[in-house]
């Protein structure tokens, strides 16, 4: 079962695996049609169940109605959310999807978590890292989503509450890997017996995503590939906090880039894996992280594509970022997974996704 089976990792990992053969339920609460266009030949093997997550009932009859032996939770609200209230929903959907998933015996939950979580460190953004209660920003010129302002001061490139959010929910769903205590002052009674189920809880760190079935175009690699595929002029205006987007594209290349149905054939991995090792791991596909060479990329395959654009690689950062320690090592060496597309085919893929789909 993936919750957020809608969105865009969810999608193409409902997808990767029905390809395999895999029955899978998704959640999704909107756009079934769109959705069910999406899946193509594959939506044979793929259930849409209209769930409100943040609602436990609704969640504990969903999981008593089918055998799930794994989850992988990809649900959201943190990115739309204009309020803590609105926010507070991320918080409500992994408490229910976890304790449905242990009440019925669940055997593995992935959680989808996000590159986001190192905002502010200092390198190295290894598995192992170790965070602050608080979204801080680390004294060191590397530090993750960290910038210069015009003021001079340090800022950070996403929202606070978003790097404490996603450090928040981790820490929540690996407590669940964990065997039960009680509190101190709990008071144990007689034949009292405690479920003992336990959960197998990975997490999967995702940076940049970019491929079929993105609908935000707040990233301008995707908003560049989106005009060149014929999809609206998307490079007029501003991107992410309204960050024109050269800039935006500039900064935001500090999160290495990876095509989708890459991102969904290593979700489908950790899901069929015998055994995971490491309850952490990172995802890159190991794609350049200079803007500039993504932009060159993209007229290499097009060569007509830049008066489409209309922005000259030149006002691009040139260097790539350094990975600090960020990469799929780990990964690769529990699961064997490796990116099956280059920064090029994925860019062709993706063009060739669009001339046939809006997203």
């Amino acid at each position: 079962m993936i919750t957020g089976g809608g969105g865009l990792v969810g999608l193409n990992t409902a997808r990767a695996l029905a390809a395999e053969g895999t029955s899978v339920v998704i959640t999704a609460r909107h756009g079934h049609d769109q959705i069910e266009r999406a899946l193509g030949d594959l939506r044979e093997l793929v259930t849409i169940e209209p769930v409100e997550f943040a609602r436990s009932g609704e969640v504990f009859d969903l999981f008593s109605r089918y055998d799930f032996q794994s989850v992988i939770h990809a649900a959201q609200a943190h990115q739309h959310a204009q309020t803590r209230t609105a926010n507070r929903g991320n918080y409500d959907m992994i408490f229910n999807c976890l304790e449905a998933a242990e009440a019925t015996g669940v055997k593995r939950l992935v959680l989808v978590s996000s590159i986001a979580v190192y905002g502010g460190s200092a390198p190295p953004f290894a598995e192992d890292a170790r965070f602050p209660v608080q979204a801080t920003i680390d004294d060191h010129p590397d530090a993750m989503g960290a910038f210069t302002a015009p003021d001079g001061s340090r800022a950070l490139a996403l929202p606070a509450f978003e790097i404490s959010v996603k450090r928040s929910l981790e820490r929540i769903a690996l407590d669940y890997a964990a065997p039960w205590q009680m509190g101190g002052s709990a008071t144990v009674r007689t034949n009292q017996n405690l479920n003992e189920h336990r959960l197998d809880v990975a997490v999967l760190r995702i940076p940049t995503q970019f491929g079929p079935g993105y609908k935000e175009m707040g990233s301008p690699i995707s908003r560049a590939v989106h005009t060149v595929a014929g999809r609206g002029n998307l490079m007029a205006g501003a991107g992410y906090m309204g960050v024109p987007l050269s800039d935006l594209w500039s900064v935001i290349a500090v999160s290495p880039l990876t095509y989708v149905r890459d991102t969904a054939s290593a979700l489908a991995g950790m899901i069929g894996a015998d055994a995971l090792p490491h309850r952490i791991y990172n995802l890159s596909s190991g794609y350049t992280t200079s803007a500039r060479e993504q932009l060159q990329a993209l007229y290499g395959i097009r060569p007509d594509a830049a008066p489409q654009v209309g922005l000259h690689p030149e006002t691009l950062r040139a260097e790539p970022y350094p990975s600090n320690g960020y990469n799929a090592d780990l990964l690769t060496h529990d699961t064997g997974w490796r990116p099956q597309y280059t920064f090029e085919e994925a860019l062709e893929d993706y063009l060739e996704w669009l001339g046939e789909h809006p997203y």
